[in-house]
């Protein structure tokens, strides 16, 4: 979804930060999904295009200048960490390109990027 048609989500044109790159690396490498070498290959391609509006960390990437085009979601890789000691869910899409962080208690403050010691994978169901 465009920033056109969704308040939540802003334009942003701008690099992957280093943290977004180590996160995003470490979320391919401990995945179970996807090409994961191939995807990999394309992180030095990546900038980011949207980022959320509600104060979380959530980016939409762009890959080679272009969005990642919306064909369904699928998802790469899905942990929990933590944050300033609130517990959040980390995932990375490849289809829709996207890095969501989401607080799991809910929280309306805004947050950051977790470190990638403190994350960890999400217990059996």
């Amino acid at each position: 979804m465009s920033s056109m048609s969704d308040p939540a989500l802003a334009p942003c044109e701008r690099p992957l930060t280093d943290h977004e790159r180590e996160v995003v690396a470490w979320l391919l490498e401990h995945g179970t999904y996807g090409d994961r070498p191939t995807l990999h290959a394309q992180i030095p391609r990546l900038s980011v295009r949207e980022r959320c509006t509600c104060g979380c960390p959530t980016v939409y990437f762009a890959l080679d200048g272009k969005p990642v085009p919306k064909k369904g979601e699928r998802l790469v890789s899905d942990h929990l960490a933590t944050v300033d000691g609130m517990e959040v869910g980390i995932m990375l899409f490849e289809k829709n390109g996207d890095l969501k962080v989401y607080s799991c208690p809910g929280t309306d403050q805004p947050f950051g990027l977790p470190d990638t010691g403190s994350t960890r994978p999400l217990p059996p169901p």
